[in-house]
């Protein structure tokens, strides 16, 4: 689901891409877009990009909270070459004599109830169901799914096996060409982004440090405590190999802030996308989850440290899974990965 839109017609076709024309406007593009006279369309049910094309006018369309970036300038809009200008992922941008720029106000606001360990487990139960059962009802690709036991992807595993989906397991393979090389580069979860022969749908863990309350330098800008103190007072934990090698440092600099700033955040974070014939699908990206910011403040300690909530989500799903979890964080990884 990779682009350059441009008038240009000099542009430098550095990743090879495919290229169409329409009226003035020249479509690079990676694999599998389905091209029509007056459209381009790529994509799953929850997480796509259409392009409608008019002598005049060009209708870029996607799902509500975009998975990809988007630059334009005044001739070229892309989501992998970085132009003038970023659009933040509730925005929206239509060509009709030059592009134009609206912005979705929807954005989960803010409130002030509570959410009880309960009612927080029932509700992700709810969102998650709900997410890989409309998935499944409308994708045709074959599943893949990494062989690995990281939290995240061994939560994504267990409601699969609940609602009994069947899927295969493989092992990541260093396999990119030279526009995932630039992906990667840019952003890491890329390097995770196998490409496969033939249409594939990856399942993937990815956004479960962000939506479930996992990643410590939101929790530091939700909780009063200093969260490198708690990590410290915390002999072992799911987290702590991670913490210490990539979080600790930052989480020194940060200040408390809004719960509505955190959503932004969340909300604006872009990790990976369709990419050639490898699509992707994750359960965890959904703004339901943000409400998760209202839970009480020690279970957002015990989720960000031990994985708590994660991990008692698992043992509903599928308690085989349980023990499988590896102990830590990113310790366990294929060799050739550079983190």
């Amino acid at each position: 689901m990779n682009f350059v839109l441009t008038k240009n017609p000099n542009y430098k076709n550095v990743f090879n891409l495919n290229c169409r024309q329409f009226y003035d406007f020249y479509f690079f593009h990676d694999a599998q877009w389905t091209l029509t006279k007056d459209m381009a369309h790529k994509g799953l049910s929850n997480n796509f990009c259409e392009i409608k094309f008019s002598k005049d006018n060009i209708s870029l369309n996607h799902n509500g909270q975009r998975d990809f970036p988007l630059w334009y300038d005044h001739s070229t809009c892309s989501n992998i070459v970085k132009l003038e200008n970023y659009l933040p992922a509730d925005a929206k941008i239509n060509y009709d004599n030059g592009w134009h720029v609206t912005y979705n106000k929807d954005l989960v606001a803010t409130d002030d109830y509570i959410l009880t360990d309960v009612a927080a487990k029932e509700f992700i139960r709810s969102v998650l169901i709900d997410n890989v059962t409309k998935f499944v009802e409308t994708n045709s690709l074959p599943l893949m799914m990494p062989n690995s036991n990281g939290l995240d992807i061994m939560l994504t595993r267990s409601i699969f096996d609940y609602l009994k989906i069947e899927y295969n397991l493989f092992d990541i393979e260093p396999r990119h060409n030279a526009l995932q090389k630039y992906l990667y580069e840019k952003y890491y979860g890329f390097i995770q982004i196998q490409q496969f022969s033939e249409p594939t749908c990856l399942i993937s863990g990815f956004y479960g440090d962000e939506y479930l309350l996992r990643s410590p330098s939101q929790t530091q800008m939700l909780i009063e405590k200093d969260i490198v103190e708690l990590f410290d007072s915390t002999p072992k934990s799911y987290m702590k190999y991670f913490f210490n090698k990539i979080y600790r440092e930052k989480c020194k600099k940060i200040k408390k802030t809004t719960k509505q700033k955190v959503k932004e955040l969340i909300y604006n974070d872009v990790q990976v996308w369709h990419v050639d014939n490898t699509f992707v699908f994750t359960p965890f990206k959904d703004t339901r989850l943000l409400k998760l910011l209202n839970c009480d403040e020690n279970m957002i300690i015990e989720q960000t440290i031990h994985g708590k909530l994660s991990k008692d989500l698992i043992n509903f799903f599928n308690p085989a899974l349980i023990g499988k979890i590896d102990t830590e964080k990113n310790v366990v990884q294929p060799k050739w990965f550079p983190l």
